[in-house]
């Protein structure tokens, strides 16, 4: 949402959750970014997002592929 006055344009910088659908294109948004490692190591819900791993190394690795998707 975005809107023009004489003071200047506003916009929003974050998705505001009043808006009803937000949540929901949130989630949507997240799970197709996550596709390839969900319910492999990762579960999302909204903005949390879970790694889960069997040992330190591999869990290292998961991390790293995690921040290089939100990279």
């Amino acid at each position: 949402t975005n809107f023009r006055s004489r003071y200047g344009h506003y916009e929003y910088v974050v998705m505001t959750f009043e808006v009803t659908n937000a949540p929901t294109v949130f989630m949507d948004y997240m799970n197709r970014i996550f596709q390839p490692f969900l319910n492999k190591f990762v579960v999302v819900f909204i903005d949390n997002i879970q790694i889960y791993s069997k040992t330190p190394e591999e869990h290292g690795e998961h991390l790293r592929l995690v921040l290089e998707v939100l990279k």
